[in-house]
């Protein structure tokens, strides 16, 4: 117990005194989150903390490796490959990311390289636990593995996107990935656990709302690396149905922020990598909370899962099945109250009432006129937009900007339009979805037409 308590107060030492020294850096040097359309603090933030982040759980896992023999023992091949290269690499990845930035699909590339490293020591999937008995996976075992490491990086990269948010699920994640490896025997797993949580825990100090720095992709992809490399290395064959679910219940809250995202982008015919403002979070301070208190309900929910984990990994007397049932039931709300059950239904409804909508569609476009100087939105709580073709070029633009308060509607395939509101982002849910996409084509028709043969010319040129 002693050790571990060493390897949590190491790391969250050496993270209170380095997080300073990395602000006047940030600072100094302008390596800062400057506000934009995406971004809801105010001024500019230094974002190289998650330097500190990695640093500090790496330095009591370099110490017990190298200078201090507890029994436990790290220094493997395996360990040092996973974590001091693995760790290092995609840490590094981030921070030039966060100070120069990275191409989307070339990050995904070097995310792709650095996870199959992984499954080359130590972090692999090999079998899934069925009804009757554990499936091998074979080749698929990489595939799936990989697939995992690289969601889950990307998970703790979408949902840091508040003060403190990243950082305090990540505690909540790590302390129960660290009780898990601990009762399945996995020492070193638990020690690079609460490694993990002591670094976020002395970064809250000055992450926490009002945040006095952000981890930046540095921090937030190295974070996403090492519980997906915990949460591989602290599974046991002899609690096997146990040992998959805790990582993704303990982890709840960025995977369905990250499938979620997912799935509105491919309903919507963009990009995975296209960015908005339309993550959970953003959903809570649309219902008038402020950061702190969309922070806490987050919170809240990592701890009700993080207990729901601890109850599945020591009550044996409690069915797995209920535990799993009480998760689904939690998501199951969340999703429903934004509003993607609508939205699931509506994209999959029938193709006869497909077929009628879009003759509603063209009844009514064809029947609204509107004129270029008039006041198009008088009584909406909208105060201007812009009309873009897929390239990003401006086609047509009326009203007035906002660099923070605006919402992309995809009115053609090869047209968007973005509506900049009064005040913030309202709830949008799927009656004022539909309406808004009705309106955004109208503006279309009216301003920036394009006919289908074109439309069909312009997007082949783009795929060539």
């Amino acid at each position: 117990m002693t050790t571990y308590l060493t390897s949590f107060i190491i790391s969250f030492i050496f993270v209170c005194f380095a997080t300073p020294i990395l602000i006047k850096i940030g600072l100094k040097f302008g390596f800062v989150d400057q506000v934009n359309q995406r971004k809801i603090h105010r001024g500019a933030i230094p974002r190289i903390g998650g330097i500190g982040i990695s640093l500090g759980t790496l330095l009591p896992i370099f110490l017990l490796c190298f200078f201090f023999h507890t029994g436990i023992i790290l220094n493997t091949t395996n360990n040092i490959v996973l974590y001091f290269v693995g760790g290092l690499a995609i840490s590094l990845l981030g921070l030039f990311d966060d100070i120069n930035g990275i191409n989307a699909k070339i990050k995904l590339l070097f995310q792709t390289a650095i996870a199959f490293l992984a499954t080359q020591y130590g972090a692999l999937v090999e079998t899934l636990p069925m009804p009757w008995g554990r499936l091998e996976l074979g080749i698929f075992s990489y595939v799936i593995t990989i697939f995992w490491i690289i969601g889950i990086i990307n998970a703790f990269n979408l949902i840091d996107g508040m003060d403190g948010l990243s950082s305090g699920i990540t505690l909540f994640s790590s302390l129960t990935l660290a009780v898990l490896a601990i009762v399945n025997g996995y020492l070193p797993t638990a020690l690079v656990a609460l490694a993990l949580a002591g670094a976020v825990t002395g970064f809250l100090i000055y992450n926490f709302n009002p945040a006095r720095i952000f981890m930046g992709d540095s921090g937030s992809m190295f974070i996403g690396y090492i519980l997906a490399i915990l949460s591989l290395r602290s599974q046991s064959k002899a609690h096997a149905v146990v040992s998959i679910l805790v990582p993704i219940i303990a982890m709840g809250v960025p995977i369905l922020d990250t499938t979620l995202a997912f799935m509105r982008r491919m309903m919507r015919h963009q990009s995975i990598f296209a960015a908005d403002k339309q993550h959970i979070h953003h959903f809570l301070l649309s219902l008038g909370f402020n950061q702190r208190k969309t922070v806490l309900i987050l919170y809240s929910i990592s701890i009700l899962f993080t207990v729901l984990s601890l109850l599945m990994i020591f009550n044996k007397n409690i069915d797995t099945f209920l535990i799993v049932l009480v998760f689904a039931i939690i998501i199951f709300v969340i999703i429903t109250k934004l509003g993607y059950i609508e939205m699931i239904y509506g994209r999959f409804r029938v193709k006869k009432e497909n077929s009628l909508e879009k003759h509603i569609e063209n009844f009514f476009i064809d029947r609204i006129s509107l004129a270029k100087d008039e006041d198009i939105f008088s009584g909406l709580p909208i105060k201007g937009f812009d009309i873009l073709d897929i390239k990003g070029n401006n086609l047509f633009s009326q009203g007035e900007k906002d660099k923070i308060n605006f919402f992309d509607i995809s009115a053609r395939r090869s047209r968007i339009v973005r509506l900049y509101w009064t005040e913030n982002v309202p709830i949008i849910g799927a009656r004022e979805s539909a309406m808004l996409i009705l309106m955004s084509k109208t503006l279309v028709a009216k301003f920036a037409p394009i006919s289908d043969e074109d439309e069909k010319k312009l997007l082949a040129d783009i795929k060539e």
